[in-house]
């Protein structure tokens, strides 16, 4: 019932406990809200932090010399192609011979996706390694390397030889060529595909990248919108 206060103003008395609609009604929901956007983010960004790493940096793709070729005449040069353009930022090509020792190689050159470094005398047969390191599409260094088998270090050269008869009293004279010497076979190329299945795939993987996080997006907006608009207490009566 109400009672009367020091300065004589009568007032209802107040009931004792927590208001409805206060922190413990609503905020469960709200919690289980939160939770499953959570989820649903996590579960999105899952995927992303693994494909896109792969989808940036630069693959080789082929090399000249093949990697695993065997050679017949030293290379005066080292092609690389990579599925992607190369930044033109300090290159490293590396050729080391079968002794360990490194052969002199000139600077290399980078064209769009390919790069190109000059190569000196070999010194012997055997198993040589081509290291490299370049910039990739992305900034990031990527290095590898490849191998090649030299099986001579000279190519072979064949000589005409013509053969004259000696001068007689006789007014003819007779002068035998011998055909040139030639390897009907021919030299196979050496550039192959280290990895022919590679191929750019940045493109359709960026389109759905930009999908999922567009859908991620438009979630988290309307959680908090629901969030927001969520009453705090009951309505009044």
């Amino acid at each position: 019932m109400p009672t009367m206060t020091e300065s004589g103003v009568r007032r209802a008395d107040q009931p004792a406990g927590p208001r409805p609609g206060g922190r413990g009604g609503a905020g469960a929901p709200v919690r289980r809200l939160l939770a499953a956007v959570a989820v649903l983010v996590a579960a999105l960004a899952a995927p992303l932090a693994t494909a896109l790493p792969a989808a940036a940096h630069n693959v080789l793709v082929s090399s000249d010399p093949a990697d695993g070729s065997q050679l017949d005449a030293p290379p005066t040069s080292v092609t690389l192609t990579f599925d992607q353009p190369v930044q033109n930022f300090e290159p490293v090509v590396v050729v080391t011979g079968p002794d360990g020792q490194s052969v002199d190689v000139g600077t290399p050159e980078v064209a769009s996706t390919s790069v190109t470094a000059t190569v000196g005398a070999l010194p012997a047969a055997g198993a040589y390694t081509v290291a490299y390191r370049i910039v990739s599409a992305d900034g990031h260094p990527v290095q590898g390397q490849i191998g090649f088998q030299l099986v001579q270090t000279t190519a072979p050269t064949t000589d005409s030889v013509t053969t004259t008869a000696p001068t007689s009293s006789a007014p003819t004279s007779s002068s035998v060529s011998s055909p040139s010497a030639t390897d009907p076979s021919t030299t196979p190329s050496t550039t192959a595909a280290v990895t022919p299945a590679a191929q750019d795939s940045s493109g359709g993987l960026a389109g759905w990248i930009w999908v999922v996080l567009a859908v991620a997006a438009v979630v988290v907006v309307v959680a908090v919108v629901l969030i927001l608009r969520r009453p705090s207490g009951p309505p009044r009566s």
